[in-house]
């Protein structure tokens, strides 16, 4: 049976040795990266160095962003990016992420906060955001969207964790019914090993309701029919249209708690070309829908035939994240585009449909 792109098994495999690693790396005192976290699924610790990669936070809990010598510059405006692992950074250090490189760019008066997180949905970028809101006044809130995380906000269990990135599986998810958004919390209890938490019937069962990967026998039939030759399609297919529809309602409620506290919102395309979701169209679906209403950051446009056409290992790093020279044409783009937003009339607020 599969959850999500692992069997069930192999998700109890994961989740057994990463509760093993947590407790290995607490004997030895490691202060851990990533915690699991019964809101967000999981979270960055405030002022914590990955035991394996070269990532770094600050003491609001954010991955390093600013060149230390920035902090005694007083900024004028304060800018928070959100997203999954493209934001975040993954693969690469602090200083050649492309968060850091457009702060840089963009100089010590302003301040551009890295809210990205390893393996994030566009449903827990939002709630971070929220969470984030409390402890910084921003001017300007930027939500990311990669063709990767679309089909994550269908998600309520995510058994797909690459290695060593320390990220717990079981997530928060929004159900969009009658054009309102209701949000399901995370179905563990927490206070007990992560691994056991598959063994809970009661887990199993909100899994079985709300994590539309889970094994139904509807899917488990088709993916049967797939294995015959059947034309049958894909799970990803089948669900593209409901991810895309939950997706624009998310970036809606993201517009309405930026319109509610006098934040200039942004969407901004993160594109990748490589990898398993390369970019698609749903940047074009969202740009139909959004260009009118909000300022778009279409990163596409840094990527273009001749740049594509440069050796993998300049464009993207193992795992598909972006490398110090590509992050540089992604920042090179934001930060400019972030300039002509920040001194460009603000765009009519359109009205926007209610989200509970």
């Amino acid at each position: 049976m599969k959850l999500g792109n692992r069997t069930l098994a192999d998700a109890r495999g994961t989740l057994q040795a990463y509760d093993e690693l947590l407790a290995r790396r607490r004997a030895k005192g490691v202060n851990l990266y990533v915690l699991p976290d019964r809101t967000l699924g999981w979270r960055l610790q405030p002022l914590a160095r990955h035991p394996r990669w070269p990532y770094a936070t600050n003491a609001l809990g954010n991955r390093n962003s600013w060149p230390a010598s920035f902090s005694a510059a007083k900024a004028d405006r304060h800018v928070a990016i959100l997203g999954n692992s493209h934001t975040h950074g993954d693969e690469a250090p602090d200083q050649d992420t492309w968060v850091f490189q457009a702060q840089e760019m963009l100089g010590p008066y302003w301040r551009v906060h890295n809210l990205g997180v390893t393996a994030y949905a566009t449903d827990q970028a939002v709630l971070r955001f929220l969470e984030f809101l409390p402890r910084q006044q921003l001017d300007i809130a930027v939500l990311t969207v990669t063709t990767t995380e679309i089909y994550r906000n269908l998600n309520h269990c995510r058994a797909f964790i690459m290695a060593d990135r320390e990220v717990p599986l079981f997530k928060p998810r929004f159900r969009l019914e009658r054009g309102a958004l209701r949000l399901i919390d995370v179905p563990t209890k927490g206070g007990r090993a992560l691994a056991s938490e598959l063994d809970d019937p009661k887990v199993l069962a909100a899994l079985r309701r709300d994590d539309a990967f889970y094994p139904k026998l509807t899917t488990q039939a088709i993916d049967i029919g797939r294995r015959l030759h059947l034309p049958l399609p894909t799970i990803y297919q089948r669900l593209h249209e409901p991810a895309l529809e939950l997706t624009i309602a998310l970036c809606r409620h993201f517009l309405q708690i930026c319109h509610a506290r006098g934040i200039t919102p942004i969407i901004m395309f993160l594109p990748v070309f490589w990898g398993g979701f390369p970019a698609g169209p749903e940047y074009d679906a969202l740009e139909d829908i959004f260009s009118r209403e909000v300022p778009l950051i279409d990163a596409r446009r840094v990527f273009s035939t001749e740049r594509l056409k440069l050796p993998r290992d300049i464009l993207h790093q193992r795992a598909n994240h972006y490398t110090r020279l590509s992050a540089g044409w992604v920042a090179e783009y934001a930060a400019a585009q972030l300039e002509a937003i920040a001194g460009a009339p603000a765009l009519p607020q359109v009205p926007l449909p209610q989200t509970s």
